[in-house]
């Protein structure tokens, strides 16, 4: 394969993408992650000052979205940090899960 035809598959699978456009949704990607985290901390605070409970559903679908985020950044990246995260966050999802389900049943 030469030079030319090299550069001319790059810009064919390329084609359409902007790198600004890219960038900007990464950062609102992580913005939106940040911001999920904190409505979710917000809500387990007034959970537990006014109606004296937590509902583990909220955690439960955070820590999905993360945990999920965290997996397939390791799938592309390879980064056993990622892969760690991922792993932990999908745990505690679980375990939320299941004290949902067993408030659910009482």
């Amino acid at each position: 394969m030469d030079r030319e035809e090299i550069l001319k598959r790059s810009r064919d699978e390329y084609s359409g993408r902007d790198e600004m456009e890219k960038d900007t949704l990464v950062k609102a990607g992580q913005l939106a992650f940040t911001v999920g985290g904190l409505a979710c901390a917000l809500v387990l605070i007034l959970e537990a000052i006014f109606a004296d409970h937590v509902n583990p559903a909220t955690w439960f679908v955070y820590l999905s979205m993360t945990g999920t985020n965290l997996m397939v950044k390791y799938v592309k990246m390879r980064k056993k940090h990622e892969l760690v995260f991922g792993i932990l966050q999908l745990a505690l999802a679980l375990v939320f899960l299941v004290m949902f389900i067993l408030k659910l049943v009482r």
